[in-house]
Order: structure tokens, then sequence, then C-alpha cells
């Protein structure tokens, strides 16, 4: 992280603002890169400045506020899918043994009841697989409070925060139960509790990015 506290950045797209842009008689600021404009109040002088990682893009919401969708490619997710085809190729061969033989009906539904833990992982396994090979991450604040959507395309998940804009998110180390430590985005919350969010393969830089991004305009 770098910057001057002499520089203004746009609360939109993160550029830095010349001076000439920011008239503080006014009350006015704009923004020539992405076209914002707005009260000079809502531009602060930055801290720090920290660039934008190319796999993040930044745009309005429909909460009258921001919005930022983060995809990045993770070739974790390749591996996962070749080892889904292996599985499943073996899973399907070994029901369809299963199907086609004399067994008893009883003893046939002993071993479905057996593999079903096996079934199970090959739905999920591919499933994780395309999350991380074409999954994206939506953060959104807004009137008071915050959305984070983790999916593929309108399929996925989201969770809801208070996010009222005067809170200082920070990137917090978390060790996962495989053991590798995960950088995710802490915003505090009513009652002393943090929200935390992220996705698998996000590097510092990008949690670092999305905390600079949600403490640089109350919304």
């Amino acid at each position: 992280m770098n910057g001057s506290i002499n520089e203004y950045y746009c609360p939109w797209c993160g550029s830095v603002l010349p001076g000439e842009d920011v008239n503080l008689q006014t009350g006015l600021a704009l923004c020539r890169s992405c076209g914002y404009t707005g009260k000079a109040d809502d531009v602060k002088r930055a801290c720090f400045c920290v660039e934008k990682p190319s796999c993040i893009t930044l745009d309005k919401c429909s909460m009258n506020g921001r919005r930022l969708v983060y995809r990045r490619f993770g070739w974790e997710g390749l591996a996962m899918m070749v080892f889904a085809v292996v599985w499943d190729s073996a899973l399907v061969s070994f029901l369809s043994d299963i199907f086609s033989s004399s067994l008893s009906h009883m003893h046939a539904a002993g071993l479905l009841l057996f593999l079903l833990p096996f079934v199970l992982a090959g739905i999920v396994v591919p499933v994780m697989g395309l999350l991380l090979l074409f999954g994206r991450m939506v953060v959104e604040v807004g009137r008071g409070q915050g959305t984070v959507f983790r999916g593929i395309g309108p399929v996925g998940w989201s969770w809801r925060f208070f996010f009222s804009g005067k809170e200082t998110a920070r990137v917090v180390e978390v060790k996962s139960s495989k053991g590798t430590v995960l950088q995710l985005v802490a915003v505090p919350q009513p009652g002393g509790k943090d929200f935390r969010f992220g996705w698998g393969n996000q590097d510092v830089q990008v949690a670092e990015y999305i905390c600079a991004w949600l403490n640089r305009k109350s919304v």
C-alpha cells in the first residue's frame, strides 16, 4: 500500500482525482475516468492507494450503492473436474454392475446405501470445481446494508450484513479445516462480532483491495 494524503480518489472506480476536479468551494467533485459526479465531501483524502486487481470490476448496484465483482480462474477447479470425471466414471460403472447383476433386492439396497457417501462426493466435487473455474463473488453495499453473493451466474448463495459505511473492514487470516490459510474480509457488526467473507482462491491483494473499497465512502 502506498499513496499520499494530498490525493483524492473516486469512490466508484478508485481513480486518483487531481485537485482541480475537486472543487471545495462549490462542493462538487468529478472523475474523468468513469464520469462520476458527486459531493466533494464524499471524496475522501486517501491514506493509501491500493491498485485494483484485474480480476475485480466495479459498478453501481440496484441499492443506489456500489457493487464489486470478483472473478478469477482457479486451476484447482480444473484438477477437481479431472478427478470428478475419473471418480464418477468408476462410480457409474460400479452402479451399472450392481443393477445388471443377479443380486437380491436386499443385497442391492445394502450396497446402494453403502455407496451413498461416494455418490454425494461425486456430486459435490464437480460442483466445487465449477465454482472455482467459473464462479464469482459479488459484494454490494448501500442503504445501510451489504450483501455477498457467491455462485455461477444467478445460481448460488447470498448473505446479508450490516454496513453503514462507518465500519472499518480489515483482512484476517483464518486457517481452514484442511490447514490452508484463507485471507478473509472482516466487517464489524453490531454486538461486537465480525461478518467474514471471501473466496477460497483469493490472495491477500484481493482481500486488501476489497477492504479499501469498503472503507472509502459512507453509503
